[in-house]
């Protein structure tokens, strides 16, 4: 047999690859458009001709020739036909004759989505995020800059309709290298370089373009297998060269990589504490089973490349699924316990509402709910169970509570449990990112004297409170005499001891509760406030002025969000607010009770008690120069509490 004869089966092992990975495609892209919420459906089949065209009356246009745009391998298909008169109903006459706007030249590769789109954990809140391929070296930094615009204008206009959209302009060659950049915005840097290409490969739709040449080599394939089969393509047969690229193989993931997948893991629980518990459990799996078990990527394609030879075989092949079914399979027998938590994630994160659903299986339900189902009836979960699970978001203060602490609680003790199995290992993290996503967790997790601690909540905004009472005991004596507590709701008539589950906060005095509950999202300004008799002289005014101030001055925020360059520069303090006689007696002339605020540019918020810090802070507000002001409470003698503040503290604060 010759070289040419040799040649042939390879061929014809690649191209049957290549139909039956074509076809897993189109399974995942009807998915995504199935699950799509009603109204989005038009503008998802809009988006990749939006990156093919560039039309004055078409979002996305840039005026100047040299932009770059136009997709490889792109047809208009039928359903874009459809859509295009509907968004565009001004544009008849261009949709009449689309070869006058049709690119000359088509300088983007392809378009692939990935993450959870096409997947049982695409929810109608998911985002779309693009990669855009290209080989970068092709343009100059001015053409990159206007494709960057071009991109920039279509998230903006998809943003209009209810879309959330990302783009990333990705370079051929720097993905093959596994190149993805710094830890930033929703880059992992080099912390995961390999798994967030090994997540890519396992979730992502080809929309248009070029096939990554990955899907059609053997799952076990070598780096040296895979080159030799991508060279052994040829004009004229199946697969033809053009309508694949090359973005490199993925044999193994690298364990050098663990520590800082795992750190960027536990950054990302602060904005997707449910997905960052499936992920770290993951990363635990992936080091107990290192060299001995392929990447999920990996697997996924080996059962793509196998066919499906029963009828509706493929509904069951579903990246999340072989993931959610790989986690549970080791804690099952590793850590039992760990078991429930995982499914809780995993159907949160679904978002598949079961609880007013039929429980007979329905020809028209989609593939999500069938798969959604079938999991809750082997976990054993009843009607009340779904129920409750189903409105999470309705579950009292306390309860929420619990369950933040358990999540976030499995998240360190899985960080630690890597971190001392990969303590002697050498780690790829670039020190850069490492120092960056290092303080973002140190301010997010660290506990730290006289630090206002974030609450580490499950459910963003879910925790706020309309209406708060304010209650203090005389029986519990403490410096001021009282111990103060802020509860969620009407609990007036109701001692405090009897309600513990309805307990916000609680403290030696009252500007700490409030100023935690103001961080954390608890109440603001728009919370009523019931005043317990025994909280005399205060007033629910005194109270509200206190929250809009605090509103003002150290407004919440999410450490995801903090730049990069603030978390590389020296912290310094961006706010310094003081609090006195907040719960004194009206009528006093001097400063019996004292609360120094600040917060830093790394976002970690301060409340210390009296006039010692002073001691230690005056150098730092001399040398960084943030705001500074006092607050006293209305009816007090303020001109002459402002003057003997700053007579004791040595420095000048504005009288707010």
């Amino acid at each position: 047999m010759n070289i040419e004869q040799a040649e042939v089966p390879i061929q014809s092992n690649l191209a049957i690859r290549l139909l039956r990975v074509l076809r897993f495609n189109k399974i995942r892209y009807e998915r995504a458009v199935s699950l799509l919420p009603d109204g989005r459906h038009a503008y998802f089949h809009a988006l990749p001709f939006l990156l093919h065209v560039n039309h004055p009356d078409l979002p996305g246009y840039v005026d100047d020739p040299a932009v770059p745009y136009g997709l490889q391998v792109y047809s208009l298909r039928d359903s874009v036909r459809e859509v295009l008169p509907e968004l565009f109903p001004e544009q008849h006459e261009l949709f009449n004759n689309f070869r006058a706007i049709w690119p000359k030249q088509r300088s983007i590769d392809a378009l692939l989505l990935m993450g959870s789109i096409g997947s049982i954990a695409q929810s109608a809140n998911s985002d779309f995020d693009y990669w855009v391929c290209l080989d970068t070296k092709a343009f100059s930094e001015h053409q990159l800059a206007l494709l960057q615009t071009k991109l920039t204008r279509i998230e903006q206009w998809a943003d209009q309709q209810g879309m959330e959209v990302h783009f990333f302009l990705s370079d051929i060659d720097h993905v093959r290298a596994n190149d993805f950049g710094q830890a930033d915005g929703e880059s992992s840097g080099s912390a995961q370089a390999r798994f967030l290409k090994a997540e890519f490969y396992a979730t992502n739709i080809l929309v248009a373009g070029r096939l990554p040449f990955w899907w059609l080599v053997p799952a076990d394939a070598d780096d040296d297998e895979y080159h030799r089969l991508l060279h052994s393509l040829k004009p004229g047969r199946s697969p033809e060269p053009h309508l694949v690229m090359d973005l490199g193989n993925l044999q193994q993931l690298d364990s050098g990589e663990l520590f800082g997948a795992a750190i960027w893991q536990i950054a990302k629980a602060m904005d997707s504490p449910f997905k960052s518990v499936l992920k770290m459990a993951k990363l635990e799996v992936f080091l107990q089973n290192l060299g001995r078990k392929q990447p999920l990527c990996n697997l996924l394609k080996e059962r793509v490349h196998s066919g499906f030879q029963i009828e509706g075989a493929e509904e069951q092949v579903d990246a999340y699924a072989l993931m959610f079914d790989d986690l549970v399979d080791y804690y099952r027998r590793a850590k039992p316990d760990v078991v429930p938590l995982l499914q809780l994630c995993f159907y949160v994160k679904c978002g598949e509402p079961l609880s007013s659903y039929n429980n007979q299986l329905q020809a028209t339900s989609t593939f999500k709910k069938r798969i959604m189902q079938s999991y809750v009836r082997h976990w054993g979960w009843d009607s009340q169970k779904l129920t409750r699970v189903d409105n999470l978001r309705q579950w009292p203060f306390h309860d929420l509570l619990v369950l933040s602490r358990q999540v976030h609680s499995f998240l360190i003790h899985c960080y630690r449990r890597l971190s001392a199995e990969l303590s002697q290992a050498p780690q790829q993290v670039n020190p850069t990112d490492m120092t960056v996503i290092g303080r973002k967790l140190d301010s997010f997790y660290s506990r730290k004297k006289h630090k206002i601690e974030y609450l580490r909540s499950v459910m963003d905004d879910e925790l706020y409170c309309r209406f708060v009472t304010i209650k203090a005991d005389m029986e519990l004596v403490s410096e001021s005499g009282r111990r103060w507590f802020i509860c969620s709701g009407d609990q007036l008539n109701i001692l405090p001891e009897t309600i513990p589950k309805k307990i916000l906060h609680k403290g030696e005095n009252l500007v700490e509760p409030i100023l935690w509950s103001v961080w954390n999202k608890v109440l603001d300004g728009r919370s009523r406030f019931l005043m317990d008799y025994k909280t005399e002289p205060l007033s629910e005014a005194d109270v509200r002025r206190m929250v809009l101030l605090f509103e003002d001055w150290f407004p919440p925020r999410k450490v995801s969000e903090i730049s990069r360059e603030a978390l590389l520069a020296p912290e310094k303090i961006t706010a310094c607010l003081a609090v006195a006689n907040f719960t004194s007696r009206r009528l006093r002339g001097d400063i019996d009770s004292l609360y120094v605020i600040y917060v830093t540019s790394w976002g970690e918020l301060y409340c210390h008690r009296g006039f010692e810090i002073f001691n230690t802070l005056t150098e730092r507000l001399d040398k960084e120069r943030p705001r500074c002001g006092l607050m006293v409470p209305e009816g007090a003698h303020q001109e002459r509490l402002h003057s003997d503040f700053c007579r004791r503290s040595k420095y000048e604060f504005d009288l707010l």
